[in-house]
């Protein structure tokens, strides 16, 4: 063997032995990848992918990091989306081997009934957005759906609409998932998310507290006569001073039956979940 072949076989072994000894160093000291990267993967393949912000994090992603770290997150906290799809609620109940608790999820409402006649043909920008910034919207009500849409494109799982007779958004409830991004799209605050267990929410948004000099109600809207609290024999109904309007015990959703049946203006709506 010449003494070439011997140099190169040496300095192979050298280069071979420095890159190892260099792999292992780096497989001691340098950060190693989280473990739980693996398991945030697993968890959030169950979640629903809207990344809708309802459940209190950025997104899927990152509640799903937090549930890895701290699995009672999910038992307190399960995702508000997915707490509306129990088949889903119950496959990730299955991984984590766990029973969530508080599993009612959250439908959205809107509280007007689209009855205010509108004052102007608006033709500026066309979203709730833009004719929200021309004097409170073109509608009688300045506190009523503007029927442009805003709430139907952010909506992921399509159960927004808006009915072109009354120019007012309809959410199905069956559909809705309840990930809140009507309720931040719309400029004028008529969308909220409710228990989907509550038998009712009002259909009007009205704030006579904050009344608008030339500006009406629509024929439908709460002429705040505190009839629904006074026939309330379980205190189901009370009156939100703030916004000087009926509101609705949303802990304990008791179906407030009497309210419904004397409310003058009929604007006490059921939902599907009146006669569950």
């Amino acid at each position: 063997m010449s003494a070439q072949t011997m140099i190169s076989i040496g300095l192979l072994t050298l280069v071979g032995f420095v890159a190892g000894t260099v792999i292992f160093l780096a497989s001691k000291f340098l950060p190693q990848e989280d473990k739980s990267l693996e398991e945030v993967a697993r968890i959030k393949e169950f979640l629903p992918g809207a990344d809708c912000g309802a459940c209190g994090h950025p997104g899927c992603f990152a509640y799903a990091q937090a549930v890895a770290k701290d699995q009672q997150l999910f038992v307190n906290r399960p995702c508000p989306t997915l707490a509306s799809d129990e088949e889903g609620m119950g496959k990730l109940e299955d991984y984590l081997e766990l029973k969530a608790n508080n599993k009612v999820g959250k439908k959205a409402v809107v509280h007007c009934t689209g009855e205010s006649e509108a004052l102007a043909d608006y033709r500026g920008i066309n979203t709730c957005q833009g004719a929200a910034q021309v004097a409170s919207g073109h509608k009688e009500c300045p506190y009523g759906c503007l029927g442009l849409g805003d709430c139907v494109a952010v909506c992921p799982a399509g159960a927004i609409s808006i009915n072109n007779e009354r120019k007012i958004a309809i959410i199905d409830w069956e559909t809705c998932i309840g990930c809140g991004l009507c309720v931040s799209a719309c400029p004028q605050n008529l969308i909220e998310l409710i228990p989907a267990n509550m038998p009712q929410y009002l259909g009007c948004n009205y704030h006579a507290a904050r009344d608008i000099v030339g500006r009406n109600r629509c024929p439908d809207g709460c002429i705040h006569c505190k009839i629904c609290v006074k026939v309330s024999q379980q205190s189901e109904v009370s009156w939100d001073e703030i916004k000087d309007l009926p509101a609705f015990d949303q802990e304990c959703c008791v179906t407030a039956t009497a309210a419904i049946e004397k409310c003058p203006r009929n604007i006490i709506k059921k939902t599907a979940a009146y006669n569950c």
